[in-house]
């Protein structure tokens, strides 16, 4: 729903009034000034799972590697890397480098912060991620000692892995937040506190006004520092209306994806305008069924939920962004399932079916979601979807971000939003996602005995051709069962202010400031 020009500027006076910037806001003090939707549900790089947290960790996290300009992986912390002829076992030798607070980084850093995820007693939804080390699996389980993880510190300089199977991606893997290091000893609360936060990044954080707007300052005992030109990065926390005004009048530099959304009904008139700029992005969103929920147990309802949106009207008439209609999970430039793994199938054929199965008419359904304005309107469209199509009763319920991810961690919807965006450019990132129940990104309740079986099959494949394949089947094995409803795919879309040059975009959501400078500094060289 649009804003009226009230509430727009309302809104962006009182972003502003709640932002006591410790840097000044002058552009010749080069800060530049962006903005997010909403909170991030945490900074702790051991527990952040969705892509703002995520997106926000690597402007103040380094790891082992990191994203380069290119968008691909390049060493960050690691000065050098030996990998063995079998693809086991990686050396890496750390550059010096030091924490925020001015104490050395060393590569037990990274051991003990692996440890902790890895502890059966660490809440963490994104251990999983690190099972491609050695007794990972076993650790996080309680079967295995954390002594006998395939992760050890041979002085402060030098980290050595051992992998449970070559990993042709885990250079590209490493370059996430949860692979970085955290500082042992840091205050129970330093991921929340500014006072408290300690990290390794290009920038740190300073200033948290926690629903108003988020400070980050130039790290000066980075490593690269001198190569960043920008003394920091002020974070509003607005809606995507009052961003745009905010933008049109000079006060945001930054606005629009990956950390927001310019609005639908504006992108078709910001096309002509030079500012507004579109690049690719590996991100499929979807809905989570909640497959041990009762009727949603049933394959052929979720089949005639996914049948029955019309998705070519929600990304032409809704999103209007360039985003493009979603027939399976991995996105299609990922060469797995191009062409897409379903059709246009008859959804009133299969909630008939699936009524003949239950043997009673299909109760109301309540579809959840994370509050914000693209969420409400797509929930909006789908359920207009369901109640035309298929008869069905439904209920929209929109739920504010920290608690969102509670209910969905524990299961506490029937269907709700979700999304996924690469972490690196290859399909298995998407497909492990849902590899079994126990799975902390899964969340559905799903698991399928063949689905599991060619995903192990495809980890111990090395032929190139013969992976892809299994992972094709995988994902034919997953949209047939349904436990998700894939929507669209995601583009992105966001306005630069024409003085501020050297942002660096990625197709895998990354949006990074380490390079970015003014146009009048460039001259005064």
């Amino acid at each position: 729903m649009r804003l009226s020009l009230k509430s727009i500027l309302l809104s962006a006076l009182l972003a502003l009034a709640g932002c006591q910037s410790t840097l000044k806001p002058s552009r010749m003090e080069r800060v530049v000034h962006l903005n997010i939707n909403a909170e991030p549900t945490s900074l702790d790089p051991r527990k952040a799972r969705d892509a703002d947290s995520t997106t926000l960790l690597r402007m103040v996290f380094e790891g082992l590697t990191r994203i380069g300009r290119d968008g691909n992986a390049e060493p960050g912390l690691a000065d050098r890397i030996d990998v063995s002829s079998d693809g086991l076992w990686y050396t890496f030798h750390l550059r010096p480098s030091k924490w925020s607070d001015g104490d050395s980084l060393t590569a037990f850093d990274f051991v003990d912060s692996w440890k902790t995820i890895l502890s059966p007693e660490f809440p963490s939804d994104i251990a999983f991620q690190l099972f491609v080390l050695k007794h990972a699996r076993e650790i996080k389980q309680g079967q295995l000692s954390a002594d006998l993880l395939g992760a050890k510190a041979l002085d402060a300089e030098t980290l050595v892995i051992e992998l449970e199977h070559p990993v042709p991606y885990f250079l590209e893997l490493l370059t996430m937040p949860y692979f970085g290091p955290t500082k042992k000893g840091a205050a129970d609360n330093w991921a929340t506190d500014a006072e408290q936060y300690v990290c390794n990044g290009p920038f740190s954080v300073t200033a948290w006004s926690h629903r108003n707007c988020l400070t980050l300052k130039k790290n000066p005992h980075y490593w690269e520092s001198e190569g960043v030109k920008m003394e920091g990065l002020e974070i509003q926390i607005a809606t995507n209306d009052t961003a745009l005004r905010m933008f049109e009048e000079g006060k945001l530099d930054y606005t629009g994806s990956p950390l927001s959304a310019l609005p639908a009904d504006a992108v078709a008139v910001l096309k002509g305008d030079r500012r507004i700029k579109t690049s690719p992005f590996l991100a499929t969103f979807f809905f989570r069924i909640n497959t041990a929920h009762g009727q949603l147990a049933n394959a052929s309802l979720r089949k005639a939920l996914s049948y029955a949106i019309d998705r070519h009207a929600l990304v032409e008439h809704v999103l209007q962004g360039g985003q493009t209609e979603a027939r399976g999970l991995v996105p299609p430039e990922m060469g797995l399932n191009p062409g897409g793994c379903f059709g246009l199938e008859n959804s009133k054929a299969w909630i008939q079916q699936a009524e003949e199965e239950l043997g009673h008419p299909i109760e109301p359904i309540t579809l959840s979601y994370y509050n914000n304005e693209r969420s409400s309107s797509i929930a909006l469209v789908v359920q207009k979807c369901w109640q035309d199509t298929l008869g069905l009763s439904v209920t929209l319920e929109g739920i504010e971000p920290k608690v969102y991810f509670d209910r969905v961690s524990k299961g506490a919807y029937q269907i709700t939003g979700g999304s996924w965006t690469a972490d690196f450019n290859d399909p298995i990132n998407f497909l492990e996602v849902f590899k079994d129940r126990q799975c902390g990104t899964n969340n559905t309740g799903w698991e399928n005995k063949r689905y599991v079986d060619l995903l192990k099959r495809c980890s111990l494949c090395t032929n190139r051709d013969e992976r892809f394949e299994l992972m094709r089947q995988a994902e034919l094995v997953l949209m047939d069962d349904m436990p998700i409803i894939p929507l669209y795919h995601g583009v992105l879309n966001y306005m630069v202010q024409e003085g501020l040059k050297g942002v660096a975009v990625s197709p895998l959501g990354q949006l990074d400031f380490r390079w970015a400078y003014r146009i009048e500094d460039e001259c005064a060289r």
